[in-house]
């Protein structure tokens, strides 16, 4: 009975291992430091703007806003763990079965008496651990705020467990697409395309089509949403007219999660046990080719040494590691899965353009910027998705000492790297650069937008790559270099400045964009920030064009910093 309530049974000795070396490695400390200061960077930045609001008053009036301040720290601190632990676990559950499989450890594992199970509940366990210590680090800080006044520990409590219910979620889907691609920035782009898809733009579609059932399709979106019930509870507890209008049952959201996170683990233990027999047998890999599945099996005649020799060599053109990340990407992108993903992405975005047209919102400003903001997040997270394991993926297939052992220097291989990140996001780009010329011909995006969007995307798509290369030259897995890049990705890329007084501009590229756009276009209420300058409008066009290229020049400035660290770890950090 107390090996069954212990959960051993469940868990096995994996737990238990995962557990032993988690507490030795640096990463994990590294990882909460991280944690603890962009959370610290985000709760500083919201405490200044509220408390500059109504700083002239009264100190009555100041003391009476202080639940009003509660509420917007509380909330700045819930929804930063929401979505940080999210990313956490889709990065740190990235490589959880695709590393025992590339090392060929998993067929050695069925050979034990762990079971498949044992082996997917003990990685989720391991990692969510480390999850729930992040979790723990923000709840005195909720807790103390909660002095304030105004904030419920009904919304604290409820809060918590949709982030929790959410990453475990979210962890599961990884862990799931971990099993087909050893790739670790392919399965965090797999995970979250499923999980937007799965969460937004199923909600889309319940909310477009919902209308005749009225409040039953919202509370239908809300169920499994986790995104959206943590906005209704937001709005409910900044809002209190709100509450009564829609009653969802926190457990019932929890059961449906926790179920879907079963059914998810389930079919990942069949998958699991069917890899690991192929392996133990001695069969060819889950990360072979079709072709060599079935040369291994006997499906497939194999062809002479002659006929093989005679096959014309392919030769390299320009600068080898471009040349490689290219030919790499172009044989990836013939795979069926990146056909069907392919295919899958362009019938969502008929559908999104379809719809924008059918209901007449092509016209309007915001849904311009909502395009071009999709596409260029997009761009540059799969930019610094792939540059953040670009080194370190050569590290553990252990061909990063035959690279430096040809008479390649250490700038040609950082600067193909770098160079090879930022091509494998064209997709995104394409779709980016063809969104802002159709739509200037057509009148509806200012056309003087796409020099300065130019500049500001190439300056930040190199410094993102830049970033990441230099992270993958410094450590050894891949897991922990995009862990610690896209924890900086999000601060880089989120709506959060330091207390000094520079316009938004001069924060994120995001922002950046949606200022160009404004400002070029002339909408209204986007040259607030360069209201300062005395020339009017055209006072606010030059000043902004000033700021943009401050801004290119600190980026590239970074670029080329994050450039020569990368060049000197290249020989120190060999192994």
């Amino acid at each position: 009975m107390g090996r069954f309530l212990s959960l051993y049974w469940l868990t096995g000795p994996i737990f238990d291992k995962e557990l032993r070396v988690s507490s030795r490695r640096k990463r994990n400390y590294f990882l909460r430091f991280a944690y603890v200061l962009l959370l610290t960077t985000f709760v500083a930045f919201v405490w200044i703007v509220t408390t500059k609001i109504g700083s002239s008053a009264s100190i009555a009036y100041q003391v009476s806003r202080m639940p009003v301040i509660g509420k917007y720290v509380t909330t700045t601190i819930i929804w930063f763990q929401f979505v940080i632990i999210q990313l956490i676990a889709i990065v740190m559950l990235s490589t959880a079965i695709s590393d025992e499989i590339y090392q060929r450890t998993l067929g050695l594992l069925m050979t034990t008496p762990i079971s498949s199970l044992q082996i997917v509940i003990g990685k989720l366990c391991s990692k969510l651990l480390q999850l729930v210590l992040l979790l723990a680090i923000s709840l005195p800080l909720l807790a103390i705020i909660r002095v304030m006044g105004g904030v419920p520990w009904d919304y604290v409590v409820s809060s918590l467990c949709i982030t929790l219910t959410a990453a475990i979620f979210a962890g599961s889907v990884s862990l799931f697409f971990s099993i087909f691609s050893r790739r670790a920035y392919v399965v965090i782009i797999l995970t979250v395309l499923f999980l937007g898809a799965l969460f937004f733009l199923l909600a889309s579609l319940i909310e477009v089509f919902g209308h005749p059932w009225g409040r039953g399709a919202s509370t239908l979106t809300l169920y499994p949403n986790p995104y959206m019930l943590l906005a209704f509870n937001t709005d409910v507890m900044i809002n209190p007219r709100m509450v009564g209008r829609t009653s969802v049952s926190l457990f019932g959201h929890c059961g449906i999660m926790l179920s879907l996170s079963a059914l998810l683990l389930s079919f990942s233990t069949f998958c699991i046990r069917r890899v690991g027999l192929r392996q133990a047998t001695g069969q060819a890999g889950i990360f072979a080719s079709r072709k060599e599945r079935r040369k291994a099996d006997g499906k497939l005649r194999t062809k002479t040494i002659l006929h093989r020799a005679s096959r014309r060599i392919r030769p390299v053109k320009g600068p080898p590691i471009i040349w490689k990340e290219m030919i790499s990407l172009w044989i990836k992108n013939f795979r069926m899965g990146a056909i069907l993903t392919t295919i899958l992405a362009f019938l969502i975005l008929a559908f999104a353009y379809g719809y924008c047209a059918y209901a007449d919102f092509l016209g309007r400003e915001e849904t311009h910027i909502i395009f071009i903001l999709v596409y260029f997040f997009f761009g540059l997270l799969r930019t610094a998705t792939s540059a953040a394991t670009s080194i370190t993926s050569e590290k553990e297939a252990q061909t990063w000492p035959i690279l430096l052992t040809t008479a390649l220097t250490e700038k040609q291989i950082v600067f193909g790297k770098i160079i090879g990140s930022c091509l494998g996001g064209w997709a995104f780009w394409l779709l980016l650069a063809t969104h802002v010329v159709v739509f200037s011909l057509a009148g509806r995006i200012p056309p003087a937008a796409i020099l300065p969007l130019a500049l500001l995307i190439v300056s930040s798509m190199l410094l993102v790559s830049a970033v990441g290369v230099f992270f993958s030259s410094c450590f050894k897995r891949s897991s922990i270099s995009a862990s610690v890049n896209l924890i900086l990705f999000i601060g880089f890329t989120a709506p959060v400045c330091c207390p000094l007084p520079l316009p938004v501009f001069m924060v994120s590229p995001l922002f950046a964009a949606v200022m160009i756009l404004g400002v070029t276009g002339g909408w209204s209420g986007y040259e607030k920030p360069f209201q300062f300058a005395w020339l009017g409008w055209f006072g606010a066009f030059l000043f902004s064009g000033l700021a943009l290229l401050v801004l290119v020049v600190i980026y590239l400035s970074l670029t080329l910093g994050a450039f020569a660290i990368a060049v000197t770890n290249i020989r120190r950090r060999s192994l």
